[in-house]
């Protein structure tokens, strides 16, 4: 009898595109699956025909009664992010394989210059029945120059053009001060969305998305209406869906067995397992780009010391909180937010593994026979952030590092503790480039630089690459960037995490993007009923 995990394994990774027909066949026969039924399983699969209609219910975490969908002050956890992309665009997406697609913006060209003209799909209307035009997308992108941003990307992005504006009703010029040629892929953010011109109140939802705001309760529950004049067929699949705020991972998992809850983001990793395993759900895993940090401030007492910081990365067992923490779904960080398989990762940096004698050299060096520090975490910042932090006292005690964890509410998480405190617990989603990546939040300007991290070299090498066309040019930039923050960052990158959802089969999808959880916050738009 064939096992039932490696069906619904099978049956993931078909519908997320990481097997192709002919290793899907090898598969299956191996796992005693016969070519007839295989054959029948990959065409059911693959055939990601999108069914209109029914309704989905998500359970999310990351939300707060603080939270808002104004893109202003983004904050990027899931439960605003998806109820945002329900009811907003941005002018590109990305797809499963890190590209840029067309969104609001059907097509785009670039010059060496660093000038792009972005042309909008014709026909696009917004809730309230106003049609879309480039001034709404100019007045949008303007938005972020402004002091009342503070959403670090968009301030970052926008902060670069040193010209925007519309070239007629459907062409939007946009002119880079510093020319950086991955600008369709930045302005896929999630908080560069486009509204209304002069939209005071985001938090009505009047977008050009596929749902309608209908309720809207910060931190509990989103829901939406299928937008009858949304501009798209191939998204926007429901008639109606709502995403819950579910802190709570074993909530989440027992919402979902139970029916209350068609897909879960982050399971946690050490029940996922049964998920799959449990008839009529699956448990989808796809590696990403998402990953796990505790940063210290580089700008507070005593992180201010750079050996006591690499005392800290060399005392971690990074190996134990793989296994323990994320249930071996992921694989160990090395102080660096670009995975193994993005382009331009610096792979001839030496992996950090745990090596006592290494920490206590470095502990010495910044003067120090021993130290106390205080350990800020909560589940509320990732799914066993809390255990990870105690994880991290056990393996640094021998060190001389005495660390006390301290455990914070979930709730008010992101905006009482992350940025305020000398040493937190952090989540970051991938970026699909390396410099976007590291200039969001590393850069010294960057407002979500929660280490504070500020060195001109690095800086200076961000800034050279981007505009490099070259691309072992900006290769060797970028490693040299990479080396800089590997050496110097108050970063610990502690593991990359498998992006999991646990989703009933009565779901239909097509590949599941890399760049965030729940399918890049898009999974409203993207996914389907099958059933």
């Amino acid at each position: 009898m064939t096992d039932p995990t490696k069906l619904a394994s099978l049956r993931a990774s078909a519908r997320a595109g990481r097997l192709d027909r002919r290793r899907f066949l090898m598969t299956a026969s191996a796992a005693g699956i016969s070519a007839f039924a295989a054959d029948a399983m990959w065409r059911k699969a693959r055939a990601a025909e999108p069914k209109k209609g029914g309704s989905l219910t998500v359970g999310a975490d990351g939300g707060a009664t603080s939270d808002t969908l104004n893109p202003l002050i983004a904050a990027g956890a899931d439960h605003a992010t998806i109820a945002v992309l329900s009811c907003y665009d941005t002018l590109t997406e990305m797809d499963a394989n890190g590209t840029p697609q067309p969104s609001l913006a059907e097509s785009w060209e670039g010059s060496a210059d660093g000038t792009w003209a972005f042309r909008l799909r014709k026909g696009v209307e917004f809730h309230d029945g106003s049609p879309l035009t480039a001034s709404d997308v100019v007045w949008s992108l303007e938005q972020h120059r402004g002091d009342a941003s503070k959403f670090a990307e968009g301030k970052q992005i926008v902060g670069n053009f040193d010209e925007l504006r519309a070239d007629g009703p459907d062409t939007v010029i946009i002119k880079q001060r510093e020319v950086n040629f991955d600008l369709p892929a930045h302005l896929s953010s999630f908080g560069l969305i486009v509204g209304r011109e002069g939209t005071e109140d985001w938090d009505a939802g009047n977008g050009t998305g596929p749902y309608t705001l209908e309720a809207w309760e910060p931190g509990v529950r989103f829901a939406g209406k299928k937008f009858d004049g949304f501009y798209r067929d191939d998204q926007g699949h429901f008639d109606a869906v709502e995403v819950f705020n579910v802190t709570d991972p074993t909530a989440r998992a027992s919402g979902l067995l139970s029916g209350s809850l068609d897909v879960i983001g982050s399971p946690q990793p050490s029940t996922a397992g049964r998920l799959g395993r449990a008839p009529g759900f699956s448990l989808i895993e796809v590696a990403g780009t998402q990953h796990y940090t505790t940063d210290m401030r580089t700008d507070t007492y005593p992180f201010t010391n750079a050996h006591l910081r690499n005392a800290v990365k060399w005392g971690v067992k990074r190996d134990e909180i793989v296994q323990k923490i994320l249930g071996g779904f992921g694989t160990p960080g090395n102080d660096l937010p670009i995975s193994r398989n993005q382009q331009f990762h610096n792979d001839q940096l030496e992996q950090r593994e745990y090596d006592p004698e290494k920490a206590k050299w470095h502990l010495k060096q910044a003067g120090m026979d021993s130290v106390d520090l205080t350990f800020h975490t909560s589940d509320g910042a990732f799914s066993g952030a809390v255990n990870a932090g105690v994880l991290m006292k056990e393996s640094l005690e021998p060190v001389g590092i005495n660390v006390t964890v301290e455990r914070e509410p979930a709730d008010g998480y992101w905006s009482d503790v992350w940025l305020k405190v000398p040493w937190c617990a952090v989540y970051w989603n991938g970026r699909p480039t390396v410099d976007w990546m590291l200039t969001s939040t590393y850069h010294s300007s960057s407002d979500w630089n929660s280490t504070y991290f500020s060195n001109a070299e690095f800086d200076r090498l961000l800034g050279a690459a981007r505009g490099e066309p070259d691309d072992d040019k900006r290769r060797e930039m970028y490693f040299e960037a990479q080396r800089l923050l590997w050496d110097e960052g108050g970063a610990v990158v502690l593991a990359f995490a498998n992006i999991l959802i646990g989703a009933s089969d009565a779901l239909g999808h097509g590949p599941v993007g890399v760049s965030r959880r729940l399918d890049d916050s898009r999974i409203t738009r993207r996914w389907w009923r099958e059933a």
